[in-house]
């Protein structure tokens, strides 16, 4: 990671998040979802962004977090990767964009569950939280592969 780029700070259940400014094209409020079939339950369906269709994607799901409660507010932040494919990340909560100083960084622990050392590239120490920073690439890559080898639970694949 580039210690000195920008994160915009997210939280999913009470963990904070930070994304890498450089791949955040927007935040949106939830659009109208389309489910895709036999598609495993992170990957929540295709939204119509400006005619632009985008795969969104439960990141609660994904790294083994509990189910929002029906009614809770969220956020939807718009992704580009270094590939061109967009992608949709929900989110609880979007906070700030911050510039962290470099010696904050640490590594991932190795006490964290491993599918959040799969796709952390460090863990920021703030003053009154801790963020795991998000290795968006890799995140990415890991929640399509799980979906391809697991599929819809119940759906042979």
């Amino acid at each position: 990671m580039n210690h000195t780029q920008e994160l915009l700070t997210c939280a999913l259940h009470h963990q904070g998040l930070g994304i890498p400014v450089r791949y955040v094209r927007e935040v949106v409020t939830p659009i109208r979802c389309t489910p895709v079939p036999l598609a495993h339950d992170v990957v929540v369906g295709l939204i119509n962004l400006r005619g632009h269709v985008i795969t969104q994607l439960d990141m609660r799901k994904a790294l083994g977090l509990p189910d929002r409660e029906q009614g809770d507010t969220f956020r939807v932040i718009i992704i580009e990767t270094d590939g061109g494919e967009d992608f949709g990340f929900i989110v609880d909560q979007v906070g700030e964009v911050m510039r962290p100083e470099a010696i904050a960084l640490e590594k991932t622990p190795k006490s964290l569950p491993s599918c959040w050392q799969d796709v952390g590239s460090g863990v920021l120490k703030l003053k009154d939280r801790l963020l795991v920073v998000l290795d968006v690439e890799r995140f990415i890559h890991c929640t399509l592969e799980m979906s391809a080898s697991r599929g819809k639970e119940g759906v042979a694949v």
